[in-house]
Order: structure tokens, then sequence, then C-alpha cells
């Protein structure tokens, strides 16, 4: 059997644990937590009881499965939460449990089940609280990967951030979406210049997260490579460039200028494309990611001399 020189440290070595095989799990788990997480945001600040029905189902049911599975052993899950001083796993698991508890106690009320509990769901309390933990849900897997400094092409402030704009962003294209679907046209009107914004928030940071890689390590030039170049490039220039930047762009442009009657089909091309190139970028953040090699090479010299 050939042995691969990254096997040894010697080439820039492809990182597997949370992308591969199993590790597709952790890349849907971080996915439907954050955009759940995003739709209960703004869902909360609209009083749209239905959208953060969807946004807490989202993170409990998919974003909390595809953890579970991820893990192996459901039975021991608990032990996760022992160790926050020292482990973002546990802080991250106790985040999520939070947000997920305190989510439910909010929508209770709503329900006319429950109609006659003692408090609201648009408490001051639920007000302030919930928007803090949804936002530390949000930025909480991404967080994890910048803090990485062995993946030069995680390791950057810029990832965090990057993970709020998309949250936000395609939470608030599937909380259009649903209003479209019940007829609430009046919170498409109010959503339509927010989500504006956080399309263009996103889309520049994207860009600005490639180029700045583009001027790091050696190991984040080589990831960017593999993104443009290499093995990735048709994922990231249809997947990412296309459908998640280019589409949603031009749509969002045309919206503003009214020049189409077709705005619901519109509307809706965009949320999948959302929905769709958001799941690409996050997989090619994960796939492309190198470890810098260990050992200096014939390799690594060619590849800093092509670099100056």
């Amino acid at each position: 059997m050939e042995l691969k020189p990254y096997l040894w440290m010697m080439d820039f070595t492809p990182q597997r644990e949370w992308v591969d095989r199993q590790g597709l799990l952790l890349w849907l788990a971080f996915f439907f937590s954050e955009v759940g997480a995003g739709i209960y945001l703004v869902s909360l600040f609209l009083g749209f009881w239905i959208g953060c029905l969807v946004g807490l189902l989202s993170c409990a049911l998919l974003g909390g499965g595809f953890h579970l599975a991820y893990l192996g052993k459901p039975e021991r899950v608990w032990r996760a939460v022992l160790r926050p001083q020292t482990s973002e796993l546990s802080r991250g698991t106790i985040l999520l449990g939070l947000f997920l508890i305190l989510g439910v106690l909010q929508l209770a009320p709503s329900l006319s089940y429950f109609s006659g509990l003692p408090w609201e769901s648009s408490s001051l309390f639920f007000k302030v609280v919930m928007p803090i933990l949804g936002l530390f849900v949000i930025i909480h897997g991404f967080l994890t990967l910048s803090i990485i400094s062995a993946l030069p092409f995680w390791n950057s402030a810029i990832v965090p951030v990057l993970s709020l704009a998309s949250g936000i962003w395609v939470g608030t294209q599937i909380v259009m979406g649903l209003s479209l679907g019940i007829n609430q046209n009046e919170i498409f009107a109010i959503l339509e210049p927010v989500a504006r914004w956080w399309l263009f928030s996103y889309v520049f940071l994207a860009i600005f997260y490639l180029w700045n890689a583009k001027h790091s390590s050696l190991a984040a030039q080589q990831s960017l490579t593999l993104l443009t170049k290499g093995e990735l490039a048709p994922l990231f220039h249809i997947g990412v460039l296309l459908i998640d930047l280019l589409i949603p762009t031009i749509i969002t442009i045309l919206i503003y200028a009214k020049s189409t009657d077709l705005t619901h089909d519109l509307l809706y091309l965009r949320v999948g494309c959302a929905f769709i190139g958001d799941l690409s970028l996050r997989y090619c953040i994960l796939k492309a990611a190198r470890y810098f090699p260990l050992i200096e090479t014939n390799i690594i010299s060619a590849v800093r001399r092509t670099a100056r």
C-alpha cells in the first residue's frame, strides 16, 4: 500500500475528523443548530411564534440529533457538560441546552393548551435572555474552529463573525419563506430591507475571509488553492460563488428595483439558494483546512519560493 506524504506530516495534511465519514454529521449539526437559532431570533423580534417554533425544532431535532449521532453514545452525552471551564464542547452543550429549555418555556404560553401559564412569551426576561443565548448558539461552532491554531484556514477572527452573518441571513430567508407560505405578506415587507443588509454583510465577510486566507500563512493559501483550483473547485465555484453569493445578490437587486412581477418566485429561489449555498460554504471551509507540515521538505520550500 502506497503511503501519501501527508501521512507523515511532510506535506499539507487535511483534517478529517470534522468533515469526513462520521464527521459529516458535525457539519450538519453546526448548520441546523446555527440556522435554527437564526430563525428563532428573527422570528422573536417579529413576534412570529410559528417561526420561533420552526427554529427551535431545527435546533433540537436536527442540530441536536446530528450532534448525538456524531458523539455515538447518547447515554454518555451528559458527561459533555462536566468541564465547561476547559472544554468548548461542554460550553456549547450547556448553551444549546439552555437555549432549548428557555425556548420551550417562552413558546408555551403562545400555545392555546398552555394559555393559563403565569408568564408571557413576550416578557422582558425572554426578550433579553433568548437573543443573547441565540447569538452564542449561532457563533459557537465556528468560534471553536477559529481558536484551532494548527489549522490556519480556520484560525481567523473573521470565522465567527461570518458564522453570525450566515445564521441570521439564512434564518431571515426561511422566515420570509414561511411567512409567504401562510400568506403573512406583511412579514415579507418588514424583513426584505433587513435581509438585504444581512446579505450584503454576508457576501462582504465571505469575500474578506477568502482574501484574508490568500494573504495568510502557506497552509491557509494551500487551502484556498484547493478551493479555487483543486478538487473542491467545482463545489466552490458552483455551490458558493454562484448559488450562495451571486444568484441571491442578483435576486435582491431585482426585488429592490421592482423591475419584475415574479417577486414571490424569486424569493423562493433565493431561499433555496441561501440554504444550499450556505451548506456548501460551510462544507468547503471544513474540507479545505490543512495542517502545516511538521517537517520542512522540498515541497514546502518550493511553495515558499512561489509565494514570494
